[in-house]
């Protein structure tokens, strides 16, 4: 019998983390499979997960990245419902029953749904109540990071996205929004990739649900502690999700105005950060298909609404 969820990780040099996560998976008061794709760790991960009951390891031979992973996970998992998961996450109790019942009941043209997400320690922080878009900034966000918790992120309600750090998403809704077998954009490899899925899926017409009822802590990593190659990834990324989604004769105008500003930034990095410039090889590479993934999701339109 296939259960109603499939969890999904994806692990990369995780040793001091894999454990407590897929405890705290193991602990929630609803039924999950859980699946790991180990992106060729070198360190004691793959020990921890095989000795796990509860989890199913697979084993990469090369680091395909989080996007890689994910889309590779999609394809060997058959629930109805995908949870996606970093391995610095903690579920607290309920947080899994609390995201499907949202789900469950949320009419077809909502894609999925995320928790409260906080920083490990003392006080309570925010790490996400929900992404943002903060357009004229090219610079997507999670709402409230960084602040105190004090409840006034305890309402429940929609959000441009769930950090793929947990998210809970449709079957339907992940097959809908794949673009030429991929559910994420590979060559993003790590880094807004959620947020680039997220604006997929608005253009589509999907929309995404806030619960604050399940909360789940994030232990977060940023792609500067990774080396400046990540980081550079990560950057670039930023400029694809924009060839990739922005659509509008007044977008394209504010994205011209824009160029000379990120130019000088980029410029300013690769002299700042020895093997930054690596960034612009990646901007190179990745442009067009940004751009062909763009004209693919005009083509399809919007279809839930």
């Amino acid at each position: 019998m296939i259960p109603e969820i499939a969890v999904c990780l994806v692990t990369y040099q995780n040793e001091a983390e894999i454990g407590p996560a897929l405890a705290a998976v193991r602990a929630q008061d609803i039924p999950c499979e859980i699946h790991v794709w180990d992106n060729a760790s070198r360190d004691e991960t793959r020990r921890i997960v095989r000795a796990f009951p509860a989890a199913t390891l697979h084993e990469s031979e090369i680091n395909l990245g989080f996007c890689g992973g994910i889309n590779r996970l999609v394809a060997l998992t058959r629930a109805p419902y995908l949870l996606f998961l970093n391995p610095d996450t903690r579920l607290e109790p309920g947080c899994l029953r609390r995201l499907h019942a949202t789900l469950v009941d949320a009419p077809p043209d909502v894609a999925g749904v995320g928790p409260k997400l906080i920083k490990p320690g003392e006080p309570r922080r925010i790490d996400s109540a929900g992404m943002e878009l903060h357009r004229r900034k090219m610079s997507p966000a999670d709402r409230g990071e960084g602040r105190e918790d004090r409840g006034q992120f305890d309402e429940p309600g929609e959000s441009f996205g769930p950090s793929f750090a947990c998210a809970l998403l449709r079957r339907e809704a992940v097959a809908a929004l794949s673009l030429d077998g991929e559910f994420l954009d590979e060559s993003f490899f790590a880094y807004y990739e959620d947020v680039d899925l997220a604006w997929r899926a608005w253009r589509r017409g999907y929309r995404f649900l806030y619960e604050p009822r399940a909360v789940c802590a994030h232990r977060r990593g940023h792609p500067e502690h990774h080396g400046p190659t990540l980081a550079a990834r990560a950057f670039v990324n930023r400029y694809l999700l924009w060839i990739a989604n922005e659509d509008g004769r007044d977008g394209w105008l504010y994205l011209l105005g824009r160029v000379p500003y990120e130019l000088a930034r980029l410029l300013w990095k690769c002299l700042q950060t020895p093997g930054f410039a690596v960034a612009w090889r990646m901007l190179a590479a990745d442009w067009r298909r940004a751009w062909r993934k763009r004209r693919a999701v005009a083509r399809l339109g919007g279809s839930p609404r």
